[in-house]
């Protein structure tokens, strides 16, 4: 080994510690200077009455938040904690994968790429399913990868090792995301597609890793059927399969377009390019294969379910694991087929870097306008002006803002009306409140019938409070649920009240004082 080559590898080791650790830090400062949104404070909530799954997810970003707040405590950098570390180790993950598939250049340009991708950056901030399913995801191809090439990689046959870190892989990510058992088919899709692997589906071991991957289905299964198969009732509402299945193009152009916009425009072309079209993949034919097979399925599924009605835009966030590494890999032979592609490179990493830059700050979409711009008559001025109030309207971190001052609020109505305990009308407002309320107590949403989400499965204020018990109800929409009416002997609106970040306004709730719980 030359002198010349081994501080080449140190150099590239070192320089990928640094980018990874500033990159950390920098997300742990930054995590703490947002507040939960809906769905953070939800998991944080069923981590709090943990169970073997729950309506619409498995137990793993609630058990993962578990052990986070008992070392950090109920707080924002708690609940967040493991979603910056698990960014940090799918990082490396990445790195690692695109190392086995093609070499460590076109790891550092995948890592690059990743680290400017506004879905990844942003997403590796919020506690939410994606950190965990992205982070298996990943681990779950490397080693799928290994354990065909076990005795090419570790030059022993440790294969059988591999195969059953895969089937692990796969079902840990599912405890986070039902989805992440479509990672088995597109192992069966590769080998299928490839002689070199075939004769796998004919062996052991790939059983093997099915079986495992299937044991952590297994309690979920049972919960499911014995709460009478709310989960995959859930499935079926969230793509719209519930209903007739018609065929709407805006829907399919919203996702496609939101896909390009997490994604960063040139880079989702890009990836759209390496994948679908064959001329431009033409080295490392093995390894284009098993990409194509780890992306494909995934982004086919909510693709063709987007026909019904659009998919929101992280749902297809693993499969980009491959499609990035994809477009790196083969980044020299699009060169040569298409020479004046390079030229874009730099406007492809701008324009993501600037996207990602801007949603980690989001207030230049809040400035006051000069009074001379606000008052034009010029017909494309007033357009640009009306076209920013729109984008500040519709501010995408205004979803990790504003919890606090309305439970703050609630929590002086509630004590000045001498309410016993608060309602919302939907699981993420009361989780928030069960968050930001002094010592993180119990709330409730209104007994739905049928079941709307997981609050109706624990048990309710029925079960807890005595009859004649004062609420606080705090909703969006003016009329409280039918459910509700039934449930109290009166309900009196007491006062309209937004929720706000500084002196900014963000949403108008209604507070009303129920009064009155009735015997059941």
């Amino acid at each position: 080994m030359s002198a010349k080559f081994f501080f080449n590898q140190v150099s590239r080791f070192w320089i990928l510690v640094g980018i990874i650790t500033l990159v950390t830090l920098f997300r742990f400062w930054y995590s703490t200077q947002l507040e939960l949104t809906g769905d953070e404070a939800y998991y944080w909530y069923c981590s709090r009455h943990l169970d073997w799954s729950f309506f619409d997810k498995g137990p793993g970003a609630a058990l993962v938040i578990f052990l986070a707040t008992h070392l950090f405590g109920d707080t924002v950098f708690g609940v967040r904690f493991f979603a910056v570390l698990l960014s940090a180790v799918t990082g490396i993950g990445l790195f690692l994968l695109a190392t086995m598939l093609y070499s460590e250049e076109v790891a550092f340009g995948t890592l690059l790429v990743v680290l400017c991708m506004p879905l990844y950056a942003v997403g590796s901030i919020l506690m939410t399913i994606d950190p965990l399913s992205i982070f298996f995801w990943t681990i779950g191809a490397s080693c799928f990868w290994k354990a065909l090439h076990g005795n090419s990689i570790a030059k022993t046959d440790s294969s059988f090792f591999w195969w059953i870190a895969t089937g692990i892989s796969v079902g840990m990510g599912a405890l986070a995301k039902y989805t992440n058992f479509i990672e088995l088919f597109c192992f069966f899709l590769f080998c299928l597609s490839n002689g070199k692997h075939r004769l796998q589906l004919k062996r052991f071991p790939f059983y093997l890793m099915l079986l495992l991957a299937l044991l952590f289905f297994l309690p979920m299964v049972l919960w499911n059927e014995k709460h009478h198969w709310v989960g995959l009732m859930h499935l079926l509402q969230r793509g719209d399969l519930n209903k007739s299945w018609h065929i709407t193009p805006s829907e399919f152009l919203i996702f496609m377009g939101a896909q390009a916009g997490v994604i960063s425009p040139l880079i989702f072309l890009g990836v759209m390019i390496s994948v679908f079209w064959p001329q431009f993949r033409v080295e490392k034919a093995e390894q284009t294969r098993f990409l194509q097979a780890l992306f494909l399925p995934l982004f086919c599924f909510y693709s063709f379910l987007s026909l019904n009605k659009a998919a929101e835009p992280n749902w297809p966030a693993p499969c980009y694991v491959a499609g990035i590494i994809l477009l790196v890999g083969n980044w020299e032979s699009l060169q040569k087929k298409i020479p004046w592609i390079r030229k874009l490179v730099f406007w492809a990493f701008l324009i993501a870097a600037l996207q990602t830059v801007l949603l980690h700050n989001t207030w230049w979409l809040h400035l006051s306008l000069p009074r001379s711009l606000e008052q034009s008559t010029n017909a494309w001025t007033r357009k640009a002006i009306a076209c920013y109030h729109y984008l500040g309207s519709v501010d995408p971190l205004d979803r990790a803002r504003g919890a606090h001052s309305l439970a703050l609020h609630a929590q002086e109505l509630a004590m000045k009306q001498g309410a016993e305990f608060i309602i919302s009308d939907n699981y993420q407002t009361a989780s928030l409140f069960s968050f930001y309320l002094d010592g993180h107590p119990e709330t409730y949403e209104p007994v739905f019938h049928p079941i709307k989400d997981q609050f109706s499965l624990w048990p309710t204020y029925r079960d807890r409070f005595n009859t004649g018990s004062k609420a606080l109800f705090i909703y969006l929409w003016r009329y409280p649920p039918r459910e509700l009416l039934n449930d109290f002997s009166r309900i009196q609106l007491l006062e309209e009240f937004y929720s706000t970040t500084g002196n900014r306004p963000l949403k108008k709730y209604y507070f009303s004082i129920c009064i009155g719980l009735k015997a059941h």
